[in-house]
This record gives structure tokens, sequence and C-alpha cells, in this order.
């Protein structure tokens, strides 16, 4: 939800800029702000892929066949709703062309088996929140050797140098592109080797069972607040320069990623938090969220395509929200109830694991 408010923001802003917000004690309070920064859900849904995968992964034996099910589970997960979107996307790119390019045999194929942005080619996607499907695939197939690894040298270390690499390779980019910039290739800097922290900050949590009580969960939930409102205000301040070349751009991803897992932290272990967000309607959203991710974009991108400048107002802001929604929430229900769960499921039959005598404390995703 937090990508979809993003887009949509990005698309219809006169609401935004309806609301610009004061200056109070050096910082600048702005209404939309997490809206501002709702890309972070990316981020956010990678140190959840590290907690949630890793966590059934860390308590079983890496043997084939626990293997086998994993990867083949994890393909199900993500090709066939994909693959659904797909005709919806050659549609539109036949009816809209002005809108999206229809692609050749070998784009569409690449597309297909999500090989994009990804060399020699380079393809760009159909899809332009698809970006994040190959680094979260090349996640799923390397996790289970960050798994091994662990267990031989312990997590700290693990966390270590995942740290070291996402800061290595950030730096990388800055050395590669020098005074070109780096803007509009986010493709290329959060590519897995530039997201990993945050992959294996999610991993890490399954080592910290430590329960809060009412006041440490109070206090450490207000203490990351303000760590968020400061870095957020830092990019905001220095926006320009992170595009262009600062060891801002090498820190500030990687900073916010702990944060983020600090949050997660909070509301796994947290009192109390966890009962809040447990209500059912938040819970359906949670399992729809893939096919929210998937079918906003194109949504938002043929609602401003069409009817654009009609919608130039705070006003016309609110209603394109109301009919991203509208349209956004059923299509993902559809992809859910009749591809991903029965999907999902039938998987599930097909690769079933033996009987365990470890229990898992993580839920399956």
């Amino acid at each position: 939800m937090g990508v979809l408010l993003f887009h949509w923001n990005a698309f219809f802003p006169d609401l935004n800029l309806a609301f610009r917000g004061v200056e109070w004690a050096g910082f600048h309070w702005q209404p939309f702000r997490p809206v501002n920064f709702g890309w972070l859900g990316v981020p956010l849904f990678f140190v959840l892929s590290g907690y949630l995968l890793g966590g059934k992964l860390l308590e079983q034996p890496l043997d084939s066949g626990t293997l086998s099910r994993y990867w083949s589970r994890r393909f199900l997960r993500i090709y066939p709703a994909a693959w659904l979107q797909l005709p919806a996307l050659l549609l539109i790119a036949w009816w809209l062309p002005e809108l999206m390019r229809l692609p050749d045999w070998a784009d569409l194929v690449r597309n297909a088996t999500l090989w994009i942005h990804l060399p020699p080619w380079m393809t760009r996607p159909l899809n332009g929140v698809w970006w994040t499907l190959p680094v979260e695939l090349m996640f799923y197939i390397v996790l289970p050797g960050i798994v091994l690894l662990s267990r031989r040298i312990g997590m700290p270390m693990v966390l270590l140098m995942a740290f070291a690499v996402t800061v290595a390779w950030r730096v990388g980019v800055i050395n590669h592109y020098g005074e070109a910039g780096y803007g509009g290739r986010e493709f290329i800097t959060s590519a897995l080797p530039g997201s990993l922290a945050s992959f294996v900050l999610g991993l890490a949590l399954n080592v910290l069972p430590k329960r809060l009580n009412q006041r440490q969960t109070l206090v450490t939930l207000g203490l990351l607040v303000i760590a968020w409102l400061l870095l957020t205000e830092w990019l905001v301040d220095n926006l320009a320069t992170y595009w262009n070349g600062s060891w801002i751009f090498v820190v500030w991803d990687p900073a916010m990623y702990t944060v983020i897992a600090a949050l997660v932290f909070v509301v796994l272990h947290g009192d109390r938090i966890a009962q809040a967000l447990s209500a059912r309607w938040l819970i359906w959203l949670g399992e729809i969220s893939f096919g929210l991710y998937l079918w906003h974009f194109p949504v938002v991108q043929v609602l401003d395509h069409l009817f654009g400048t009609r919608l130039e107002s705070p006003t016309g802001s609110v209603l394109a929200l109301v009919v991203c929604l509208g349209a956004t929430i059923p299509l993902a229900a559809v992809s859910y109830y009749l591809v991903e769960r029965p999907v999902m499921g039938w998987g599930k039959r097909a690769f079933a694991a033996a009987p365990s005598s470890r229990p898992s404390r993580a839920t399956g995703r």
C-alpha cells in the first residue's frame, strides 16, 4: 500500500502540493512525507522476505528434498501471478502504444522469464514495478547459501558481510557512473548486492526472540520514529547530492534498512502491537498484497494517460486515489483467489515436506 500511495502521489500530486507543511525546530513538517517515502515498502518487503523465508530454512536441514521444495514453491509464488498479468500488459501496449511499447518476441520472452534489467540485454519491464522481482528471485537462489554460511561463521559475521557487500556495491556504482549520476538507475543501485543488507537484516531477526514490555515497546518505537524522521529529512535536504555522487548515497539506504528491520522487530516482539495489526481486514490486505503491488502501477498509468488533465486538482487527486483503489483491490483479489492461492495450495500438496520433529517459528509465504 505504501508503494501504491507513492505512485498515486507521483502521478496525481495536487493534493500533496496543497499541503506544503510548516518549518518548525529545524524540520519541514509535511503531512505527505510518509506517502512521499512510500517507496520504502520495497525494502520493507525485502526485510520481511529475509525474516519469513529465512526463518523456515534456519530450522530445516538443507538437503536436496528441502531445497527442491523451497525453490519450487518460490517459483510458484512469483511467476504465475506475473504471467496472469502479462496478457493484460500486452493488451494495454496494443491499445495505448504511446503509453507502453509493444515488445518484440525476444523482449516478451525475457519479460515472461523476468530476465529484466539484467545483462546482457538490460530489457525494460512491461510493468515498471517488476524491476524488484529479479532481485527477489536472486535472493531466493542465494538464501540457502546464506543460511549455511550463518551456521558456519555465525549470524553477526554474515550480517557484517552483507553490509560490506551493500556498501561496496554502492561505492562501485558511484565509481562506474561518476559525474553522469545514477538517477533513474534504481534497478542497478538496488540490485541484490545493493539490497543484500535488507534481506539479511530480516534473516537475523529470527535469532532475536526477546520480548519487549509495554514501556520498552513505546520507547523503542519512539526512538525509531525519530530516526526515520531524521533520515528522511537528511535525504530531502540533500536529494540532489544523493543522486550525483556523495557518501550519503552509500550510507543512507543501509541505515534506513536498519531502521525498517528494527521496526519489524518491535512489531514482532513489542507488547500488543502485533495484536493491533491482526485485524481481519489488515490480514486480508496482506494476503492480496502481491497482487496490489503488481496491478496498481498499470492502473495508475492508464488512469493518468486517459484522464490526467481532468484530475489536476486536490479533488481530482482524491478521485484518482478512489479509482485506483477501486480497480486495484479487485484485480489483486482475482489474482489471489484464482491464481496465487490455488497454485500455492497445489505446490504445498505436490511438494509436501516430511514431518519434522522441530516446530517452525515463522509463518510460510
